[in-house]
């Protein structure tokens, strides 16, 4: 069912935000504590470097190895450091026609695009919407799509929800994108008579911003004459955690962010917690949205309730 990493603040090491943390976003391909399922289904990142050249343009990795036995990562993270990355571990239960291949990956970034998605859950029922979701979406958009998942299509379709697809579109304004994409797709569920609990938490950065969201569609329902349908993962309520502060360090062989209370000029969102001790981190509630922007000690974190 995916984990996902997103980081914002002072450039870090990749390594201190992959694998340091004694419950790191690589771990959880393998042993997430607060999901009792392997993620097997390939890694993505986008990072943005503020010393590279054309700094608001991040540099990308994907690929379908299992994490922790990729050496290309490791090699890079213990090189690389960012002030913005988004990263997400891919979990896809099996089945034959399981859509499995690079092109399928998050994040997902249309060329020119300032926005960026990852996406946690899955959407019952997709490939019977798949059609009647995507006429929301321009044909410009709609060409752009390389994969198979439900999630490239809900990036497409929320950015389509957009003035200006391609172009700057304000934090503000792509969240409403989000909660109006949320409406369509909720519409084409009823239409078609789904009403399965389907898991929608949602990752969007630039780079210096970032908008998400915890939401799950009929949540609770199952379909309970098919068990083979009803999926482990949506048996509860995704979790979405953050944690803020002044600075992201190791603190007594522990990686945590410290400083001043209320601080948050580095800013964590995640699936779950990255260490076994959870007290410095919050979790997001339910139906509502983060949005965290500025620099610095003049960034931002603000929480609206999402009402769809």
């Amino acid at each position: 069912m995916c984990r996902v990493l997103s980081y914002l603040g002072p450039p870090v090491l990749l390594d201190e935000l992959l694998y340091q943390p004694d419950s790191s976003l690589i771990r959880q391909a393998y042993a997430p504590p607060q999901l009792q399922m392997l993620n097997l289904g390939g890694f993505g990142m986008l990072a943005w470097d503020p010393e590279s050249p054309s700094p608001s343009v991040p540099w990308a990795y994907r690929s379908t190895e299992l994490p922790i036995f990729d050496p290309n990562l490791k090699a890079l993270a213990l090189k690389a450091r960012a002030g913005c990355m988004l990263a997400h571990i891919r979990g896809i239960a099996y089945r034959s026609d399981a859509g499995f291949g690079p092109q399928n990956l998050h994040p997902f970034k249309f060329q020119d695009s300032r926005w960026a998605m990852a996406h946690n859950g899955d959407l019952a029922g997709f490939s019977q919407m798949k059609s009647d979701i995507q006429r929301f979406v321009p044909s410009e958009l709609r060409n752009r799509i390389r994969g198979t998942t439900d999630s490239e299509t809900m990036y497409a379709l929320v950015l389509s929800q957009l003035k200006e697809p391609l172009d700057g579109a304000s934090s503000d304004a792509l969240l409403q994108a989000m909660v109006d994409a949320l409406k369509i797709v909720g519409g084409v569920r009823l239409q078609h008579g789904i009403a399965q609990s389907s898991s929608m938490n949602l990752f969007f950065t630039d780079g210096a911003s970032i908008v998400a969201l915890r939401y799950t569609f009929n949540f609770g329902g199952y379909d309970t004459t098919d068990p083979s349908k009803v999926h482990e993962a949506n048996m509860r309520y995704l979790s979405l955690w953050y944690t803020a502060g002044e600075r992201y360090e190791q603190v007594d062989d522990e990686w945590r962010t410290v400083g001043a209370p209320g601080r948050c000029d580095a800013f964590l969102l995640a699936s779950e917690p990255l260490t076994r001790d959870v007290t410095g981190w919050v979790e997001v509630p339910e139906y509502s949205a983060l949005l965290v922007e500025g620099e610095g000690s003049n960034r931002r974190m603000a929480m609206a309730d999402i009402d769809v």
